[in-house]
C-alpha cells in the first residue's frame, strides 16, 4: 500500500457536476444545489474531495482559464481560506492543469488516485475512468490527451476556439443516457481488489450511477453525479456512506 495522505474528518466527496455542459437540465438548480452542499461543507466539514469532472471541460492556457465556473471557484477558495482542505482528482474531462487551481483556488491536485487515511481507515479514491475491460481504447486516448506535446499543440489555439471545439464535442448528455447497470459489477470488482490490498473504503465516480455497497467493515461508493442525482459521499470519522441532497 502506498503512503497515505491524512484527510481530517468529516470528509465530503462529490464528482461529475460537469459545470458548463451544454445539456444540463437546469443550470440554475444545479448551481443552487451545489451551493447548498458547499454551505454544508463550510459548516460541518474539514475536508472536501472533488473526485473529477467538476467541469465539463477544464484546460489552463498560460494566461487564460475558462470563466464559466467563476462563482464556484470563488466558493471553493472561501473554503480553502477557512482552513478546509480541498482536494481535486483529475477526471477524464480535466485535460490540462498547470497550477491555477492550486495557486489561485487553494486546491491540492492529484492526477490519478488519492490514497487517504481518514480517522485511521485507509481509503482509495479514484475518478473511475478506464476501469472497464472495454476501455482499452480510451486508456490509450487518455495517454495521448495528457501527452505534453499534444497539449502544447492545443495551447496554440485561441482559447475561444479551443472552448468552442470542446463544447461542440462534449458527450456528457450521452454518457448519462448510456450509463449501464451491468458496468457496476466491474467497478465492484475493482473495489474488492482494493479491499484485498487493505483499504477499508473505496470511492469512485465517472459512471453517473450512485452506488453504495457494504461488505463487512468495507464500503464502496460510487458518487453518482450532480446533473440528475445530486448524491455525495461523506466519511464522518466512523464510516463511509452515500447521501442524497435533501429536496
Amino acid at each position: 500500500m502506498p503512503s497515505l495522505t491524512a484527510l481530517p474528518a468529516p470528509v465530503y466527496f462529490l464528482s461529475d457536476a460537469h459545470l458548463g455542459a451544454i445539456l444540463i437540465p437546469d443550470v440554475q438548480q444545479q448551481e443552487h444545489n451545489l451551493n447548498r452542499l458547499l454551505d454544508l461543507v463550510s459548516q460541518q466539514g474539514r475536508t472536501l474531495v472533488l473526485v473529477g469532472d467538476l467541469f465539463d471541460f477544464w484546460y489552463e492556457w498560460r494566461y487564460v482559464v475558462p470563466k464559466y465556473p467563476f462563482r464556484v471557484l470563488c466558493r471553493l477558495r472561501q473554503l480553502a481560506d477557512k482552513g478546509i482542505a480541498v482536494h481535486y482528482l483529475a477526471g477524464n474531462h480535466d485535460f490540462r492543469l498547470r497550477g491555477f487551481l492550486e495557486s489561485d483556488v487553494g486546491m491540492h491536485i492529484h492526477m490519478d488516485t488519492l490514497t487517504a487515511d481518514i480517522a485511521g481507515q485507509p481509503v482509495f479514491i479514484f475518478h473511475g475512468d478506464g476501469v472497464l475491460a472495454r476501455d482499452h481504447g480510451y486508456r490509450l486516448v487518455k495517454r495521448i490527451l495528457r501527452n505534453r506535446a499534444m497539449q502544447r499543440v492545443f495551447s496554440w489555439l485561441h482559447p475561444d476556439l479551443g472552448m468552442r471545439l470542446a463544447r461542440g464535442t462534449s458527450v456528457t448528455s450521452r454518457a448519462v443516457i448510456k450509463s449501464n447497470p451491468l458496468d457496476d459489477q466491474e467497478y465492484l470488482a475493482r473495489a474488492r481488489k482494493m479491499f484485498s490490498e487493505g483499504y477499508r473504503g473505496v470511492v469512485m465516480g465517472h459512471t453517473h450511477r450512485p452506488v453504495e455497497h457494504i461488505e463487512g467493515d468495507n464500503t464502496y461508493i460510487n458518487l453518482g453525479d450532480w446533473i440528475l442525482h445530486y448524491t455525495y459521499g461523506i466519511h464522518d470519522g466512523t464510516r463511509l456512506s452515500l447521501k442524497k441532497l435533501d429536496a
